[in-house]
């Protein structure tokens, strides 16, 4: 079979384990991926995850602000005439010219079974959904949002203890193999498309950061589900004395007590009770200190 030649569009933390994975068995020729933004106290710019495994790998890159309002990048892109061009988790809408640039197609690894959870937060939506079963879909883009025709699906489990971050990785391994295998081992002229269903849509929007508090409203395990979902990342919360105590992990707890207080399970572990039970937590972090110990932070507040 023909060598392709392959560009890849992405940006953030699952595109860049994807490069990583795919990069071993094939050669991407050119990447595209945002540009350094402003982060952390001194507000100095940080590459994308994406750059930073181009950079280590070797493979050439270009940088943009907004690809739609980006006519050089839009038009390097074009002049590359790939034969496929690889858009994983990039963040920005993809349209013409660059949609019918690539010979075979702009082709998508999103960890959903779309139509199911369109958008940007897929991992993230399904688990605080409390989802036992999502996928990896490998299909072309279209104009419209994670709309295009489906070259494969494959069915990943969700597991009670899975993270956003593990599952991401568990979606990334098995679409990257997914992918190698039409890429290395089938012709793009063999290659089968099928339209979404207009069934069972669903959409997974950008996470707000007030979706990470816990609020003694919840349930515990709508609550936990947060916590796999956004406690590594965007950050799950709630106040203590007027403080806001970030919970980075937690577990369930089949105990009752007042909603919204704290008592101290039987090995000093705080518990947070919520409206039908509670969560053990397990690494927290108080404004102005450094993460830690839930049972380490418990004493030393002396609670």
């Amino acid at each position: 079979m023909q060598k392709l030649k392959i560009g890849f569009c992405s940006s953030g933390n699952f595109g860049a384990r994807c490069l990583e994975l795919i990069a071993q068995k094939v050669s991407i020729d050119f990447v595209v991926t945002s540009a350094p933004q402003k982060a952390g106290r001194g507000l100095t710019l940080k590459p994308t995850p994406v750059e930073e495994v181009a950079k280590k790998i070797g493979i050439p890159f270009v940088t943009t602000e907004r690809l739609s309002r980006d006519t050089e990048t839009t038009d390097f892109i074009v002049f590359q005439a790939c034969d496929v061009l690889l858009v994983i988790d990039f963040g920005h809408m993809v349209k013409e010219p660059v949609l019918s640039a690539p010979k075979y197609g702009c082709i998508n690894i999103h960890p959903s079974a779309v139509p199911q959870y369109r958008g940007s937060a897929p991992v993230q939506r399904a688990i605080m959904d409390g989802q036992k079963e999502t996928a990896v879909s490998i299909f072309r883009l279209d104009e419209g949002m994670d709309t295009g025709d489906i070259l494969s699906q494959v069915p990943v489990t969700i597991e009670d203890t899975d993270t956003t971050e593990s599952l991401e990785e568990k979606c990334a391994v098995v679409g990257s193999n997914e992918l190698l295998h039409f890429l290395c081992d089938v012709s793009p002229l063999d290659w089968t498309f099928t339209p979404q269903t207009s069934e069972g849509v669903s959409l997974a929007p950008k996470i707000e950061k007030s979706e990470g508090f816990l609020s003694e409203a919840l349930s515990a395990q709508v609550a936990l589900n947060r916590v796999r979902a956004l406690g590594q990342n965007m950050g799950t919360y709630f106040f203590w004395n007027n403080k806001r105590i970030r919970v980075f992990e937690a577990e369930y707890k089949n105990l009752q007590g007042e909603a919204g207080k704290l008592a101290l399970d039987t090995d000093g572990s705080p518990l947070l009770f919520f409206a039908d039970s509670a969560l053990k937590l397990l690494t927290v972090q108080s404004e102005g200190k450094k993460k830690c110990n839930a049972r380490d932070w418990a004493r030393g507040i002396r609670f």
